[in-house]
Parts: C-alpha cells; structure tokens; sequence
C-alpha cells in the first residue's frame, strides 16, 4: 500500500547521522531502502570498513497528518528494543543510536542492527503444513515472553502513563474515535453506541493490575524467518513502534488478524509452554481480546485516510477490518455487562 507520510533522506543526511553514531572513520558504502512499511521511512545501510548492516528509521516530516498516538512513536520504538532486548530471550534490533532533538534531520531516528530473515508473510509460500505448524508454536512461545517484561503504569509510554488499564484503555480508544472525526472517517459502527458499549464492559479491564510491554503488532510481516538447520525458525521481531503498557492478552490480536486465536492450537501450545498448562481464554478473557481487536480495527480504519492510501486499492482489505469489528461488537454484546452480583 502506498502511504503518503514517508520522510526521504539524502546520502549526506545519512551519512551525517552515521557520523554522529558510530565509531570515527565509519563509512556509509551502500544504502538500500526498504519499501515495506507504510509510515516511517527507513534505509538498510552496509558499514566500512567492517561490512556490516544496519537499519536507519527516520519518522514522518513534522507537517505530516498523524493519529494521536502516533506521536513521539520512534522513543517508544527504541525504549522496546532495549527492554525486549535485555529482559527476554526474544530477538530484537539492538539499538546503536536514536536521537529525537532533529538537528541532523527533520524527524527522529533510530539507527539499530540489521535482523536477517524475511517476513513470514512473504515466506509463507513455500512452507510446509508442518513447518507452519511449528512456527505458529514458537510465536506463540515468543508472545508469551513478552509479558515478561513489566512497568510502572499503563498505556503509551510516550503519552504518561496512569495507574489503571481502564482509564488507560478508554483513552487509547477515546483518542481515535476522535482522529476518525477529524479525518471524517466512517466506521460501521455509530462512535457513541461503541462507547458506551465499551463503558458497558469496561469491568473486563479491572483484572488487568500489571502493566506488561505489548507489542500489538505481531502479524506475521514483523516476524523475520530464516534457515536454522535446514528448516525455517524465528529469527526476530521487528517495528515495536506500536507498543504500550496494558493486557498481555491484547497481544493475542494482531497474530489472528481476522481470525480466532482460540482456535489456533500450535499458537496456544507454545503459549502455555511459557506461561503454564494451565492457561486458557475463558469468556472473561474473551471479551478483553474483543476490545482490543474493535480498537485495532478502528486504528486500521482510521490510518488509511492521514497515510493517503489508495482508496479503491484499499477497499478489500477494509472491508475485512469492518467485517472484523462489527463481528467484535455483536460479540462483546452478548457479554456480561458486569460482574457476577453487579
């Protein structure tokens, strides 16, 4: 998909940025740019004279249509991999060097190691039944350690944090029901019927008392795969842009886009393998996944229109996120609208 926000960077630009994070005499000796992602720009670069690869992610120019939490995403983007990368066994990029003050150039970046591997997505072709299934458990083991990782307060770093997960879920939520007035987006769902029907069931919330690092945004296109002993494994996660504190179970979303994780036996196998036999999702838990899919499906929705998609060539694909959240209202519906006794 094409997106309009992308920031272009000149050789001297990436040089200067190169000079002011690396060791002296570092050259720049190649410079690659990565066409997959649809809001920050970003550039492999081969370094002299050891030959080694980096990745350089610059943000949106200043003037550029954001959501609101987009803002300020490259701090969370770097604080993520330095926790990812020092509390849990997960691979991530490790950071060589972010700076967000924008004297060498017009946005923030982060300059970080270069993962091998091709996204799962595209690989997918040509894995077998049993590989898929392999790797749906590791991934699954791999979300599981994510929630190793705890901090002090909930929702997006870069935004303060508060003390509960439903004051900082409902503004998450409140926040791009707002970016889809401005933008004058429609949703198949009336704005304030989904908000109070969340208010409704926002109880869900409350068990939630532990802020863990979510990544949510584990589709496979951020899951790097390469060839481990003549068959494909994880070697790493990338674009952590989007993390936040809250619910571990709302990392449970983005890898069953469109499809039930409940369901997804090899994914929960590895899941329990970290965080106990023991684990299921009961209908409590249920509802909490169903929030967080209606609020990355209004995301999805909304993003389009500031990121200049191409509205016909989009169309399919935002039909299956209306399709998804109208799905996750009928559902979160017929939930209890409180706890037993309320």
């Amino acid at each position: 998909m094409h997106s309009a926000t992308k920031q272009q960077l000149g050789l001297e630009e990436i040089r200067a940025v190169v000079a002011a994070s690396c060791a002296p005499g570092t050259e720049v000796t190649e410079v690659e740019e990565l066409t997959g992602g649809t809001f920050n720009a970003a550039y492999r670069l081969t370094l002299g004279p050891s030959g080694r690869t980096a990745v350089l992610k610059i943000s949106p120019p200043p003037a550029t249509p954001l959501l609101t939490y987009e803002h300020g995403l490259m701090r969370t983007e770097t604080e993520f991999y330095r926790l990812i990368g020092t509390q849990t066994e997960v691979t991530v990029p490790q950071v060589i060097a972010a700076d967000f003050d924008r004297r060498l150039v017009d946005g923030d970046y982060l300059l970080m190691s270069h993962l091998a591997g091709t996204g799962w997505d595209r690989a997918r072709p040509d894995l077998s039944d049993t590989d898929q299934a392999r790797l749906r458990r590791d991934l699954g083991e791999l979300t599981a350690r994510l929630r190793a990782v705890r901090g002090t307060g909930f929702g997006y770093p870069q935004h303060g944090l508060l003390p509960g997960w439903r004051a900082a879920f409902g503004r998450m939520l409140d926040d791009v029901l707002a970016d889809a007035a401005r933008y004058a987006v429609a949703l198949p769902v009336d704005p304030g019927s989904l908000l109070a029907l969340v208010r409704e069931r926002a109880w869900l919330l409350d068990a939630v008392t532990v802020p863990s690092l979510v990544h949510f945004d584990l589709w496979e296109g951020n899951v790097l795969l390469t060839e481990e002993t003549g068959r494909p494994g994880i070697s790493g996660v990338i674009d952590g842009e989007r993390a936040f504190w809250g619910d571990p179970l709302a990392d449970l979303v983005s890898p069953s886009l469109f499809g039930d994780i409940a369901a997804d036996a090899d994914f929960l196998a590895g899941y329990r393998a970290v965080v106990g036999p023991d684990f299921e999702i009961t209908p409590e838990a249920a509802g909490r996944i169903d929030l967080y899919r209606i609020y990355l499906d209004v995301i999805m929705l909304v993003e389009a229109t500031p990121r200049g998609y191409d509205p016909a060539g989009h169309e399919p694909f935002a039909e299956l996120v209306r399709a998804d959240l109208r799905a996750a209202v009928d559902r979160l519906r017929e939930a209890p609208a409180g706890p037993t006794g309320d």
